[in-house]
């Protein structure tokens, strides 16, 4: 039986001489081969979503059936996923690799289509597709135009379009959203096709009715539904021909002097895309998201769903699928920004390092009370109350990655996270949760999604949340990202947290794909031990993260000895005598601290005691 080896995987392969496409004369074998040639580029616009197939194993001139379970035959190793339907949990192929895609092809699934949510947030439409399809006495440079106009309305609305072949005789048009229930992405695209069809009703209708369809094009909107798929790009379509659903620029749809032009097979599509890359590549960049207008574009509709975020699962499931505590995913320090194609590759999200306690925050329901989990684990639920009530009212089963911090003076002041609750209180010390990541949603764990997918997650559950809660301030564009570096260094901020934008959630183990550069220079340590007597300790025996140990030089300030005292309680042990530092009190659970490291032979500057 013939093999092929695609990303690791090696897979035997059947019938590769059965005839798929008569009219072309086109085998199975080509068709698995046109596959194997793009499946880079398409995985990359299947990520995380379920696919549904339009099966052909005997050809498209046999019988050709919709498909949403995974074909008889598909290996154990594919990955699946349960996701809502109206008769209860389907169970639904996701495509992660060239393998598994092939091996599904194999089985004569020849047309991939997937929905505007992903797996992890069903509902939650991160793009907005329209299908523009002519009617009889009009074609796809008729489609050509109303697509022009789409895309001058979208604009106005501050959105986006991307362009590809339907694959027929039509056209894709495809907007890049921050995560929006797909209720109201519906409601804002059949609004905006009906506007268009008021101002040209000659040319456009937004309604199936095929009587009325003659010369003009159906804008399709209906496939914003949460119920509802669109074919994938760079799909094989189950035509007479073997076509493909091809990404455009939109120069060269203007440039097309004959509908012939843009139709492509699956023999030019790979010379196609290796010469030119991916027109639709600028659609995966979290960056490109933009909001939803809050408004119809032409008529008023409130749109069901509207104001909502990501909503726990129908049933009578736990929504919370994550407890603490979570190990935390912990970034290297580094001298330097890395470039956007740094850290692997694949794009690089700035966030800004703000100065404060780091922070997982459980929203555990009106039943259970919310949980604040240090990086180390502890429970700081009890030290913060006004952060706590504020993830209290956070859907149950939200569970975020943050920075705690407060703010004084118009700046960061994390020496108040130090104080007391009731000195906070008295000092009237403003409080904030700035989150940075999602780890799970109600009755999902999200952490093994790619950062970028974890982003738009993160910004739709926070869209409606008011302060103390926020999203942390992020970008894709490494210049953007140093000049507000520098320009809200007076507020405390301080450097970039740099992460690869395909990176999953990994406790600890977060490698070179999370990065930190602080922009002064001070550098993390362990605290081992103590020096003095526990209630005023003189100095602190450091271990630096390259393995040096070096006493803090010279003595604690009497500020810090009291941070010192107060954070070491109950962790000091038993006096012993130290050949190098003399007698010292070693802690038995250690402490993170901030240090300048100077000199020949280096001296630490102790600077504080990170608390958390």
């Amino acid at each position: 039986m013939p093999q092929m080896t695609v990303d690791g995987r090696t897979l035997a392969l059947s019938h590769l001489d059965k005839v798929y496409y008569p009219r072309t004369g086109t085998l199975k074998g080509e068709v698995l081969r046109y596959y194997a040639a793009v499946h880079t580029a398409l995985l990359a616009h299947l990520r995380d979503r379920p696919v549904s197939f339009l099966r052909c194993p005997d050809g498209v001139a046999a019988e050709v059936f919709v498909a949403k379970h995974p074909p008889p035959g598909t290996p154990d190793w594919v990955r699946t996923v349960e996701v809502p339907s109206s008769s209860g949990e389907l169970r639904q192929v996701v495509l992660e690799d060239g393998g598994g895609l092939l091996s599904l092809v194999n089985l004569g699934c020849l047309e991939l289509h997937v929905p505007q949510w992903h797996a992890a947030a069903p509902g939650l439409a991160d793009r907005l597709v329209l299908d523009l399809d002519p009617g009889a006495g009009a074609d796809v440079l008729t489609c050509r135009t109303v697509a022009g106009l789409l895309r001058e309305r979208l604009a106005a609305d501050g959105l986006e379009a991307w362009v590809k072949t339907s694959g027929g005789k039509g056209l894709h048009l495809l907007v890049p959203l921050e995560p929006t229930p797909s209720a109201r992405v519906s409601a804002y695209a059949k609004e905006l096709a009906a506007g268009l069809e008021a101002a040209r009703p000659e040319l456009v209708v937004h309604t199936m009715a095929k009587a009325r369809r003659t010369g003009r094009v159906l804008v399709d909107w209906s496939q914003n539904s949460a119920k509802k798929t669109t074919a994938a790009p760079y799909t094989v379509r189950a035509q007479e021909r073997p076509t493909v659903s091809a990404p455009l620029s939109w120069a060269e749809l203007d440039a097309a002097g004959s509908a012939a032009e843009l139709v492509f097979m699956i023999a030019e599509v790979p010379e196609r895309l290796a010469a030119h890359g991916d027109p639709l590549g600028p659609l995966l960049d979290p960056a490109r998201a933009r909001p939803l207008p809050t408004a119809a574009p032409r008529r008023s509709s409130a749109g069901a769903g509207a104001g909502t975020s990501a909503a726990p699962p129908s049933g009578s499931r736990d929504p919370v699928v994550l407890t603490p505590p979570v190990e935390v995913m912990r970034p290297a320090a580094v001298p330097a920004v890395p470039p956007a194609d740094g850290l692997g590759g694949g794009g690089v999200l700035y966030e800004l390092k703000l100065d404060g306690f780091r922070c997982v925050a459980f929203a555990r329901g009106p039943d259970r009370p919310p949980f604040l989990q240090s990086r180390s684990g502890r429970d700081l639920t009890a030290e913060f109350p006004p952060i706590a009530a504020a993830v209290a009212r956070l859907p149950a089963g939200l569970v975020l990655d943050a920075e705690l911090v407060a703010w004084r003076g118009g700046r960061f002041a994390f020496d108040e996270l130090l104080r007391t609750r009731q000195d906070r209180a008295a000092a009237d010390v403003a409080l904030g949760l700035i989150a940075f990541d999602v780890l799970a949603l109600p009755g999902r764990d999200v952490r093994s999604l790619p950062l970028a997918d974890r982003r738009r997650l993160l910004l739709a559950a926070l869209a409606e949340v008011p302060p103390p809660v926020q999203p942390v301030l992020a970008t894709t564009d490494r210049a953007e990202a140093l000049t507000w570096m520098e320009q809200l260094a007076d507020t405390g901020v301080e450097g970039l947290v740099c992460k690869a934008a395909g990176s999953a959630y990994r406790p600890r183990g977060a490698g070179r794909v999370w990065v930190k550069y602080r922009r002064g220079d001070t550098v993390d340590a362990t605290v081992r031990a103590v020096t003095g007597p526990p209630a005023r300790p003189r100095a602190v025996v450091l271990e630096l993260d390259d393995g040096r140990v070096l006493l803090s030089s010279p003595p604690l300030s009497p500020l810090q000895s009291r941070q010192v005292a107060e954070l070491a309680a109950g962790r000091l042990g038993a006096p012993v005598h130290d050949p190098q530092y003399g007698d010292v009190r070693p802690l038995t659970a250690p402490l993170r601290a901030e240090v300048t490291v100077t000199g020949r032979p280096p001296k630490a500057l102790f600077v504080r005691l990170r608390g958390d």
